[in-house]
């Protein structure tokens, strides 16, 4: 019976009138260093609302809330107590007022507050006991560029901290944060520090005053006060800072897209080896790869790349990835495609190149890949319009509007596009039947193992191309053990030492060891160095295993 009279009175409670609705505080006079704590009860509570808490942010931060409720029945008698406990702290010392709060129809009554200003010496004290220090670099910031933030917490032993701010949220800007918190020990004024460091990749969308706002840490530290120990909370605030950010400077061409970064590098992959030609209708994919030291993926505009009208591309989507290091964000932009020649002779692919701005010496530089000249044999798999060259289509920039002049219509367009239609169709059959038996072939066990480790080897070249592009010494260290092996066919020690007999390739090795195992961070690995040895002895046919490769075209 009991039981079902308090079931009752919780399905009765909402329409319950509130009554008796108060205030109380633990003390009514407190040092800024101090918290408040502040009671609000209410008899009869309606239990699916809540005070208006907002009147108490003017003065005070809101550190904390938790709300209970308790049910009793005594005599039939349902009693109903609603409490909220806040855990107030005052943005400023002297008179405060824990202004009159509302729940319903119930308000409680204002309550008078005394915050004392700390003692000078004391105050001190607190600063040099847990404080933030926060920079920003390079100084010179442009309209889209990278600002490294680096925020450090230095705090003495005995110091009990809450949890690091977050990310910041800044307006106008797009914000990476740049791995976990790094703890380590620094010495100030002859006094040990713990520091507890964080560091972001910011990228400020236009030009002009960019804000970083203050960041915030609750805890407390213990401090000696008249011969004995005192522990005192704090509230431990950064200093916001100001960025002037720069719009696009003059000089930089207006018909390019606006790269700013600290360094660019434009590599390729074609596993195809095009200084050995090209056979007409058989697919070679080709990689290029525009790595941006200082800027997102996101910012590396699609690559033009120009192609002769003989010979035919089938692109890939882009493949976009980020690396993070202690100087900031490394972004990657990958686009592959296949390409297949449609006539025999001589082929050139022009120079590709990306335009971007450097950051560091403030002027304006490109990234360029040499063209190409191909040898192309075989017989001639259609006609194409002579001296036409054709963009890669999915990434060329979208085509300018069309012109409103009119022009002579054909005799007859639908049996033209038709035509046209036709021959694309039956192309793409081709190319994915040409696709499809090449990879059977490679897959049937056993029947060809020279054709298997070209393969491998073609796999391991494309790994460490890639590596490459990362700039990290362990993965291309990793990759390069890959490639060696698979290249010789034999034991890495001795694959490493016909590698390091070319002189160059010998001087890169050396400058990835030095690079790897060197205990400061020094100069950037030139991998683009290491990866011009390894053409170099992909095309020493001599020393490789594919001359044990079959014909393309054997003997019956």
């Amino acid at each position: 019976m009991k039981a079902a009279l308090i079931a009752l009175a919780v399905l009765l409670l909402p329409s319950m009138a509130l009554a008796r609705f108060e205030a109380s505080v633990d003390t009514t006079t407190i040092s800024e260093a101090d918290t408040i704590r502040l009671t609000l009860r209410v008899d009869g509570a309606n239990l699916t609302s809540n005070p208006d808490f907002d009147p108490l942010e003017k003065d005070f931060d809101i550190l904390s809330h938790q709300r209970s409720a308790q049910i009793q029945s005594f005599n039939g008698q349902v009693d109903a107590l609603t409490t909220w406990t806040l855990v107030l702290k005052p943005k400023h010392n002297g008179p405060l007022r824990i202004p009159a709060l509302t729940l319903a129809s119930e308000t409680t009554r204002p309550i008078e507050i005394t915050v004392k200003e700390l003692d000078p010496q004391l105050k001190r004290a607190i600063a040099q006991t847990v404080f933030f220090e926060t920079t920003y670099a390079p100084k010179q910031v442009y309209v889209q560029s990278q600002v490294v933030v680096t925020r450090r917490l230095f705090y003495v032993n005995g110091a009990q901290l809450g949890d690091m701010p977050n990310t910041p949220d800044i307006p106008g800007a797009m914000v990476k944060l740049l791995g976990e918190p790094e703890h380590s020990m620094a010495v100030r004024d002859g006094r040990q520090y713990g520091v507890i460091e964080q560091r972001f990749s910011v990228f400020p969308e236009r030009s002009g005053d960019l804000t970083i706002p203050a960041a915030t840490i609750t805890g407390s530290v213990r401090l000696a006060e008249s011969g004995m120990g005192r522990r005192i909370a704090v509230d431990v605030r950064s200093d916001a800072l100001t960025v002037q950010v720069l719009p696009i400077p003059p000089e930089y061409p207006r018909d390019a897209p606006w790269l700013p970064a600290t360094d660019v590098e434009l590599l390729e992959d074609w596993p195809g080896e095009p200084e050995r030609g090209l056979a007409t209708g058989t697919p070679s994919q080709r990689t290029l790869i525009v790595r941006a030291d200082g800027n997102a993926s996101s910012a590396i505009p699609p690559l033009v790349v120009a192609l002769p009208a003989s010979l035919k591309a089938y692109p890939e989507p882009p493949k976009l990835s980020e690396t993070q290091t202690r100087g900031g964000i490394v972004g990657t932009r990958t686009e592959s495609y296949s390409l297949v020649a449609t006539q025999p002779g001589d082929l050139t692919l022009p120079e590709v190149h990306v335009m971007w701005w450097d950051t560091v010496h403030q002027q304006v530089r490109t990234a360029a890949l040499p063209a190409h000249t191909i040898k192309v044999t075989g017989t001639a798999t259609s006609a194409p319009p002579a001296a036409e060259v054709n963009p890669v289509p999915s990434q060329v920039p979208p085509p300018a509007p069309a012109r409103v002049a009119r022009e002579p219509a054909p005799s007859s367009p639908s049996s033209t596009i038709n035509l046209w239609l036709a021959i694309a169709f039956v192309a793409t059959l081709l190319g994915w039947a040409v696709t499809a038996l090449r990879a059977r072939y490679r897959k049937l066990p056993g029947s060809h193992p020279a054709e298997n480790r070209a393969a491998a080897e073609t796999d391991a070249h494309s790994a460490l191309s890639r590596a490459c592009a990362s700039r990290d010494p362990q993965q291309i260290r990793a990759a390069l053990d890959r490639w060696l092996t698979a290249r010789y066919a034999l034991p890495l020690v001795d694959a490493a030492r016909r590698f390091s007999s070319d002189s160059a390739a010998h001087d890169a090795v050396n400058a990835l060891n030095a690079r790897l195992y060197q205990r400061e961070n020094g100069e950037p690995f030139d991998s683009a160095a290491l990866l011009r040895c390894v053409h170099a002895a992909r095309r020493d046919v001599g020393a490789s295993v594919s001359d044990e490769l079959p014909a393309l075209y054997p003997s019956p």
